[in-house]
């Protein structure tokens, strides 16, 4: 044994590792032990290095099949279950990103090099997962497209104008604490919209509590990223690797609760809903109509609806035809109307085909007809 091997040794293998490097001192170690006990002891460092390396990168594997899953099975079509792919799936590469970094042996490594730009889209996903769960914005969910295309000509525009491979420490010591900052505005923006929610949640739906948790571990991964130095990042993986599988083995026992939150597109005939069942969503549906008001939205369709109650569009079309006995359409266009004569006792100064927008119609002639509908006048006879 001689000291240039223990030298290239501790720069190849170890030199990376911050928790392995704090605890050992290759040069004393040589200079109070023999060549036997030097050897013992690189072989203990190889192997915790390989713990270290098994325990960060077998949740990011794992999960990684899962955002795949997520992103291209047929039954998981819904657009919350896409948006919650992407969302794990960036996730994924940012932890990936620090197992890279604790473990690279050798310089540069193209994914390394690739900088930490593309994290900007973590919070946006996440909070786009977030609002179409709850669709506690009706209005701001219709931009979600545009939020998401934002953030990423951003991060095309820094990979484009910034090089990491050029700007090095700006990236590192600038934009990289400005890009955690940006998520965390995102986290403390989910809590807001999640604020009722957390009062009372143990009695929530199965879906909130399953936001309301997810919140927390991001909150967790988020503070291990920002407190922790770059010689310690591996602990971020095993954070994620652990947070995943506490998750992951929930669901596996409690199955029913995974099919609640991730709903798929069944196929075939829909379920019979009985009528314990259908009185619970019949409830929830007149909450949601009368706090969140989706019917103003003109291009309402009965997916959207049958999404937020965590159910198919055809369940819905049979909960609503075979326990109200109305149509989609005539359904939404009652409360469009009931919308519409609040607006008319309320709102004088407006004209009516300006009440017959606000209240979620697409045009006058459609709002006349379904107001002598349901009212049996005209809403010009009705104002008085």
């Amino acid at each position: 044994m001689n000291k240039d091997w223990l030298n290239i040794d501790l720069k190849t293998k170890i030199d990376n590792s911050g928790y392995l490097e704090e605890n050992f001192s290759f040069c004393s170690l040589f200079g109070k032990f023999g060549p036997n006990q030097t050897e013992v002891r690189l072989s203990a460092m190889e192997y915790a290095t390989q713990i270290l390396f098994f325990f960060g990168a077998i949740g990011v594997f794992n999960s990684l099949l899962v955002s795949l899953y997520f992103l291209l099975n047929k039954s998981l079509s819904l657009l919350p279950n896409r948006i919650f792919g992407c969302f794990l799936l960036v996730l994924n590469l940012r932890v990936l990103k620090s197992v890279f970094y604790s473990f690279s042996t050798t310089e540069p490594i193209a994914f390394l090099q690739s900088g930490p730009y593309f994290f900007l889209l973590i919070g946006p996903l996440f909070l786009t997962y977030v609002q179409m769960l709850v669709k506690s914005k009706p209005k701001l969910n219709r931009y979600w497209k545009i939020h998401l295309a934002f953030w990423i000509f951003i991060t095309l525009g820094l990979h484009l104008l910034l090089p990491f491979h050029h700007h090095v420490a700006l990236a590192k010591e600038v934009l990289l604490p400005l890009i955690n900052l940006q998520w965390l505005a995102y986290i403390l923006v989910s809590v807001v919209i999640l604020r009722p929610t957390l009062s009372k949640l143990q009695t929530g739906t199965p879906t909130q509590q399953w936001l309301c948790l997810l919140i927390l571990a991001m909150l967790i991964l988020w503070a291990v990223y920002f407190f922790v130095s770059f010689r310690y990042f591996i602990s971020g993986s095993i954070a994620f690797s652990l947070l995943f599988y506490a998750f992951y083995i929930y669901f596996v026992f409690h199955k029913k609760v995974a099919q609640s939150i991730f709903t798929r597109v069944r196929r075939g005939n829909a379920r019979i809903i009985k009528q314990q069942e259908a009185n619970h969503l019949l409830e929830r549906l007149r909450i949601l109509m009368q706090e969140e008001k989706p019917f103003v939205n003109p291009n309402l369709k009965s997916v959207d609806i049958a999404q937020q109650l965590d159910i198919s569009t055809h369940e819905f079309s049979h909960l609503i035809n075979e326990y109200l006995n109305k149509t989609f359409t005539d359904f939404i266009n009652e409360y469009r109307v009931e919308e519409a004569k609040q607006l008319i006792a309320t709102q004088s100064r407006y004209t009516l085909e300006a009440i017959g927008n606000q209240s979620g119609f697409n045009s006058k002639s459609a709002f006349y007809k379904a107001f002598k509908k349901f009212q049996g006048t005209t809403p010009g006879r009705f104002k008085g």
